[in-house]
């Protein structure tokens, strides 16, 4: 018998010492077990879209850096590997797409495949009456139940006086976000097409904090249109300059073509006297130098008109290019804000709805324990979402989505207006 055992027999604090470490000790091994399993799972597991794949080479430093890293798993079952391109590794696990991988690089670069393994699973989701909602890691068969346990199981208290005012806060939070959305997709409508921003239709908006809304946009709209405007205010002064340039050099060009007729003149008229020996052959030779000369500026003055109307040209293709960018940003912010708006209509009616429902089951009288909870999933099938009822053994899919809601001890019936198909449990 140890010294430590010995111990622990005699004195009572010793065997809660002796109790307390026997089970941190168990607690560690079903860690390391559970791991090893969850480890397992991801090798043995079949991947499918949303995945994130780990895969790790080693060889030379700059090649296993390029090639190791996570890839994601595509909707259509592939992935896109350096070197290789396009896989399809729909339908299998870490270990066959570690073959597939190894086969293709073999004979290629002098690397060796590490290892390959699901680092990621794409999640499932869970809505309706728990604790808590939202994604949540997928792990390889799971149930309903476990997504359920892992949110911290289901709420019962929904007609509790916190969860009236948590719906009435997300209807008002969304009306506020709607008219948020309308006053801004006002003032992209105005800026586009160059009018003033109107705040009057939304003067009377009761909502609180709508008059800040409105004033904010109010001055987003002022700072792009000085902006706007100094800009423009620019390319006029540039426009009127170059204008001027071009006038300039084009009467220039006129007086050089003048002067140049009259050096012709002259050089003619000293010509004939040549001719008749009445003028020396050097002053004829000189104005002939000064005709070149001549003829040689006024190549330049060209060069220079060729130049200044180029620049215009460029003033007027830079300004217009500055408003298709603007018109185009304005035009996508427009877009965005309108599908928001839509979107924002939609959970909004969602929110009222069950806000209404919420109201109207409050005033009745409420047994927890007498209320049997529903689930439902919601899995993609294809280009369709397929909805049918299940309960809590039912093996879950990348993807899926639980809904979760009650009914009275005894009662079957699905809530009006819930999408369900007949009822089935799933298995995979």
């Amino acid at each position: 018998m140890s010294h430590f055992l010995r111990m622990a027999l005699r004195n009572p604090s010793w065997r809660m010492l002796a109790v307390t470490s026997a089970i941190a000790s168990g607690v560690l091994a079903l860690l390391a077990c559970a791991s090893a399993a969850y480890a397992g799972g991801n090798r043995t597991a079949p991947v499918g879209p949303g995945d994130m794949l780990q895969i790790a080479v080693f060889g030379e430093e700059n090649v296993s850096n390029a090639l190791s890293g996570r890839f994601p798993v595509e909707q259509d079952g592939t992935i896109y590997y350096p070197l290789l391109g396009t896989i399809d590794v729909s339908g299998k696990n870490a270990i066959e797409i570690g073959d597939i991988l190894e086969k293709r690089l073999e004979g290629q670069l002098p690397v060796n495949l590490s290892s390959v393994t699901i680092a990621e699973f794409a999640p499932v989701y869970l809505m309706g009456e728990t604790v808590s909602t939202g994604a949540f890691a997928y792990e390889p068969d799971m149930t309903v139940f476990d997504l359920v346990l892992r949110a911290g199981g289901v709420s019962r208290q929904e007609a509790s006086e916190n969860a009236r005012l948590s719906l009435m806060q997300e209807t008002k939070s969304l009306e506020l976000t709607g008219f948020s959305l309308d006053v801004q997709k006002a003032r992209l409508t105005a800026e586009l097409n160059s009018k003033e921003f109107d705040p009057a239709p939304f003067a009377d908006a009761s909502l609180p904090g709508a008059d800040s809304i409105v004033a904010a946009e109010a001055s987003i709209f002022d700072v792009h249109k000085r902006a706007w405007e100094a800009r423009q205010s620019t390319y006029e002064a540039q426009k009127k300059g170059y204008d001027q340039e071009i006038v300039s050099v084009g009467k220039g060009i006129e007086l050089h073509d003048e002067e140049v007729r009259l050096l012709e003149d002259q050089l003619d008229a000293r010509k004939t006297l040549a001719d008749k020996g009445f003028a020396a052959n050097s002053t004829l030779t000189e104005l002939k130098r000064q005709l070149t000369a001549a003829r040689r500026d006024s190549l330049e003055f060209q060069t220079a008109l060729f130049r200044a109307r180029q620049n215009r040209i460029t003033a007027d293709r830079d300004f217009s290019e500055a408003k298709i960018l603007l018109d185009t940003q304005n035009v996508e912010k427009l877009r965005e804000a309108e599908v928001a708006l839509e979107q924002n209509k939609i959970a909004l009616a969602s929110a009222k709805k069950r806000l209404a429902q919420f109201e109207t089951t409050a005033n009745a009288a409420q047994n927890a324990l007498g209320r049997n909870p529903i689930y439902t999933l919601i899995r993609h099938k294809g280009s369709d979402y397929i909805s049918s009822s299940v309960d809590s053994f039912a093996k879950l899919e990348r993807g899926d989505i639980i809904r979760v809601s009650f009914a009275e001890t005894g009662s079957s019936v699905i809530q009006a207006g819930d999408p369900v198909q007949p009822t089935a449990r799933l298995t995979q």
